[in-house]
């Protein structure tokens, strides 16, 4: 339950630190005091997005703490552990607004971010606002009623949540389906091109090329090769015989003097490279083939690879890596088709797990239904609408849609005279009746809800007298399983508060301020005389707010 709160330059109040405790709890104050702005304050702690209007002016930023006791909340507790926040058995959330517009939030002094406390605020606290009632005008809203009456929250998240991923797997079918036409045209075009790749002999494409230039130029080569042979070693003057003649002179020349050693080593030597030179060129010419029909098939092999890298615009060389970018390029469109392949069969999982989810939501959805009827209908009667005929009307949807609510839409139908048929709640009830009804509706799912604080803001504006007096009761009976807080205007509902807080603005030259303070039992006999008779209060209408706390 929320123990404290302290708050400090939020809207008119400069600083407050209120305890609170179990039980119902009213809020009171002259119209205008700002009986609201705890709630509101609040409503920032538990996540609400900041406005840099509720800094108190002059101020610099605004600040709310809130402090719970979580001792009998083992599902807080987790979550806690979870997000690695946990602190015992306390909750502190805190808000910090700038006056810029730019908030900080904490959970026990870490920071986090709002959807974190927006969560665990889910868990804490329900905030029911005197404008509520204007939500019931939106049918969309009446299955999240229902189902929250129902207990039945979660089982629908998980269903939006599983059509959620049916639709974006569906689009991705669609979109997978569409782009295959043209990645089977492209994996048709791959597997020509790597046939023609495969069969080309690319990986020798420079011998082939080496082999097809010497062929070209074969007799060239021949007639050049074997002048040079001639003039190393065949010619009446050729070069080795001349060398051969100076090598032996310079052996005479060396028996004379020694300082021509090295000189003769370096012409022998150079005489012995010149033989196994005119060797080599020998074996080389001997090699040598023109043959006409080898040339054929060298120069259509080179024709074919300067096409191959024609075509793909790379060079001859290149041509090897482009067979292994294309292979590549086809093993990943063949697992894209084994993504589509995949995804079909999750989609044909979900949308099983579909079908049986909606299916057991909506027969629970039936059966709390009727119950739900029985109970309005109860608390109209109550409340002042003792004709009253409220039911919840299904407008099935088709199955195989997967829509995100299930099998059906629900609407609320009233009848607030006799014999008339009901009809749209947003048609028939007037603004009063309406406020009534969702007053009820308010109530039934507070009776169900598991939250520790229920807080109801002005929630029975339009209504007066023994039906205030009945809101009252009904409040005070949840404050016996729930922490209540509830701002109200009306005396009848004030009076069965276990405990009374009254709001008072004081003002000077400079600011308005805000207090909020436990009242005396004495004090609460004035204030509530005062809901009662306005400005001039009597001996009377005091006795009368005796009478109405004693009755309470």
């Amino acid at each position: 339950m929320l123990t404290s709160i302290h708050i400090k330059d939020f809207a008119i109040i400069d600083q407050l630190d209120l305890d609170l405790k179990s039980g119902m709890t009213v809020i009171t104050g002259e119209t205008g005091a700002g009986k609201s702005i705890m709630v509101d304050a609040l409503s920032y702690a538990l996540g609400e997005r900041a406005d840099s209007g509720v800094v108190r002016n002059g101020a610099k930023r605004a600040e709310i703490s809130a402090y719970f006791d979580i001792k009998q909340l083992p599902h807080v507790k987790d979550w806690l552990e979870e997000q690695m926040l946990d602190d015992d058995d306390h909750c502190i959330l805190r808000r910090v607004i700038n006056h810029d517009g730019r908030s900080k939030a904490f959970v026990n002094g870490q920071p986090v971010n709002l959807a974190q406390v927006s969560e665990l605020g889910d868990f804490l606290v329900d905030i029911h606002g005197q404008h509520e009632h204007q939500s019931l005008f939106k049918p969309q809203v009446h299955l999240q009623l229902l189902d929250r009456y129902a207990g039945l929250t979660e089982q629908s998240a998980e269903l939006a949540k599983v059509a959620n991923k049916i639709s974006s797997i569906s689009g991705k079918l669609k979109a997978f389906q569409t782009a295959l036409k043209d990645k089977n045209d492209r994996k048709d075009l791959i597997s020509f091109q790597l046939q023609e790749l495969e069969q080309a002999p690319i990986d020798k494409a420079a011998d082939i090329e080496l082999e097809h230039k010497r062929a070209a130029n074969a007799s060239r080569l021949l007639e050049k090769g074997q002048q040079s042979l001639a003039a190393l070693s065949e010619d009446d003057e050729n070069i080795s015989s001349n060398l051969g003649r100076i090598v032996h002179q310079i052996s005479d020349m060396l028996a004379v003097d020694e300082g021509l050693k090295n000189t003769h080593d370096l012409l022998q030597s150079a005489l012995v490279e010149i033989d196994e030179a005119s060797h080599e060129l020998r074996d080389y010419l001997e090699g040598l083939d023109i043959d006409p029909q080898a040339y054929h098939e060298l120069d259509q092999q080179i024709s074919a690879l300067h096409d191959l890298a024609r075509k793909h615009q790379v060079s001859m060389e290149e041509l090897p890596q482009t067979l292994q970018a294309l292979q590549q390029e086809l093993e990943d469109l063949e697992g894209d088709e084994q993504t589509f392949d995949d995804l079909e069969k999750e989609l044909n999982k979900l949308e099983k797990h579909y079908q049986e989810l909606a299916k057991n939501l909506s027969s629970k959805r039936q059966t709390a239904a009727r119950k739900l009827n029985q109970e309005v209908v109860k608390l109209m009667q109550q409340l002042g609408l003792g004709n009253g005929v409220f039911e919840v009307a299904f407008n099935q949807q088709d199955a195989v849609s997967f829509k995100s609510t299930g099998f059906e839409t629900a609407e609320f139908m009233v009848s607030t005279n006799p014999g008339q048929k009901p009809m749209p709640l947003r048609k028939v009830a007037s603004g009063g009746e309406l406020s009534r009804i969702s007053l009820a509706l308010q109530v039934i799912n507070a009776q169900t809800t598991q939250l520790p604080t229920l807080i109801f803001d002005e929630v029975d504006v339009g209504i007066g007298g023994g039906t205030a007096e009945i809101v009252g009761t009904l409040l005070a009976e949840l404050g016996k399983k729930a922490q209540i807080l509830c701002v109200t205007h009306q005396a009848q509902v004030a009076a069965q508060g276990h405990h009374h807080l009254q709001v008072s603005k004081s003002q000077d030259k400079k600011a308005t301020q805000t207090q909020l303070l436990e009242i005396t039992e004495t004090q609460r006999i004035e204030e509530i005389a005062r809901m009662i008779g306005g400005i001039e209060i009597t001996d009377t209408i005091r006795q009368h707010a005796k009478e109405l706390l004693k009755t309470a």
